[in-house]
C-alpha cells in the first residue's frame, strides 16, 4: 500500500555520475556491435532491476515487434497498474524509435489489489512484471538505415512499500535487420508467453455483461452460462468505484450479480463500467458494461 501520492512531477531528470558513465559505455558499445548482436541496457533501480527486451532475435521489415520493460523488484516493493487506484502512479515510457518505426499503447497483465487497511486499495504488481509494448515496421526502410536499429525508452515510475520513491532509467537496445524470416529471443521468449497468458481477454461472445446505476452503487450483472462464485472487477478508470469497499457477489446459475459501491469522487453518471473482471485461477476478462440508469 502507498503511504503517499508522488505526482509524476516530482521525477526529475537528474543522473547519477555513475549511471551516466554506464550509459556512455552503453552506446560505445552498440555502436561498435556487430550487426547480428542483439544488446540490450539493464539499469539497477532503486529496489528493483529493470531492462529493456526484445522477443525476437532480430527485425523483419513489415513484421511487428514485440518490446517489453521488465522490473524485477525486491520483495515487498510494488509499482501500479494502469489505474494505480487511491495512490500511486502508473510506468510512463517515451520512445525514441528508428524512422518508420510505430509504438502502441502498453499492454497491462492482469494486476493484484493490494490493502492494508479499510480507507485504501491500490492495484499494482509485486514481485516482477513484464509490460509489454507492441512495435509496428513499415513495409520498406530507409536505404541509409544500416544493418541494425537502435531502440530507446526513457522509462518513468513509483516504486513503493511503506514510503514511495519515484525512479527512472534510459534504457535501449540494438536489434538486427534481416531479410529472411527471425525467430524468437531464446532468453526471453519464455517471459513474453508467460505474460501474453496474463494479459486480459476479451468476453466469450457468448457472455452478456451490463450494469444498473443506483443510489451509491453499481450492480453489474455477469451472465455467462455457468455459476460464477468469486470474482474480482478491477475498474479501469479512477474515481468511478469506491476501491477499498467489499464487492459484494450474488452468484446465480447463470453468472453473478457483483454490487460496486460508487466513489465519491463521481461527479456525473457514466454511460460505460470498464475494467479487467478476474476469476479464481487468475482468468482475467476485459469488461465493458453499458450503464442503465435505474429509476429513483
Amino acid at each position: 500500500m502507498a503511504a503517499f501520492f508522488v505526482p509524476r512531477r516530482w521525477c526529475n531528470n537528474e543522473q547519477v555520475a555513475s549511471k551516466q558513465l554506464f550509459r556512455f559505455l552503453v552506446f560505445q558499445l552498440l555502436t561498435s556491435a556487430a550487426a547480428n548482436l542483439l544488446i540490450a541496457e539493464q539499469a539497477s533501480a532503486k529496489h528493483a532491476r529493470v531492462e529493456l527486451l526484445s522477443r525476437q532475435d532480430a527485425i523483419a521489415i513489415g513484421s511487428d515487434l514485440q518490446l517489453g520493460i521488465h522490473f524485477a523488484l525486491e520483495p515487498g516493493w510494488h509499482i501500479y497498474w494502469i489505474n494505480s487506484g487511491d495512490s500511486g502512479q502508473p510506468p510512463s515510457f517515451k520512445w525514441q524509435l528508428p524512422p518508420g518505426f510505430t509504438s502502441g499503447e502498453i499492454q497491462w497483465p492482469r494486476p493484484e489489489r493490494m490493502q492494508s487497511n479499510a480507507l485504501l486499495a491500490d492495484y499494482g504488481y509485486h514481485d516482477d512484471v513484464l509490460l509489454i509494448v507492441p512495435v509496428s515496421t513499415q513495409q520498406s526502410i530507409a536505404p541509409n538505415a544500416g544493418p541494425s536499429a537502435h531502440f530507446t525508452v526513457e522509462a518513468k515510475w513509483l516504486i513503493c512499500r511503506e514510503v514511495c520513491l519515484p525512479d527512472h532509467a534510459q534504457l535501449q537496445m540494438s536489434l538486427p535487420i534481416s531479410g529472411k524470416a527471425i525467430g524468437e529471443n531464446p532468453s526471453s521468449a519464455k517471459l513474453f508467453a508467460h505474460t501474453e497468458a496474463l494479459l486480459p481477454k476479451p468476453v466469450p461472445r457468448s457472455w452478456k455483461v451490463s450494469a444498473r446505476s443506483r443510489k451509491d452503487d453499481f450492480a453489474m450483472t455477469i451472465t455467462a452460462g455457468k455459476r460464477i462464485a468469486k470474482a474480482q472487477f478491477f475498474p479501469l478508470y479512477p474515481g468511478e468505484i469506491d476501491n477499498p469497499a467489499p464487492q459484494k457477489l450474488q452468484a446465480s446459475a447463470t453468472g453473478v450479480t457483483m454490487v460496486l459501491k460508487k466513489s465519491d469522487l463521481l461527479v456525473k453518471p457514466i454511460t460505460v463500467l470498464r475494467g479487467v473482471l478476474v476469476l479464481p485461477g487468475g482468468e482475467a476478462y476485459r469488461i465493458e458494461a453499458p450503464v442503465r440508469q435505474s429509476l429513483q
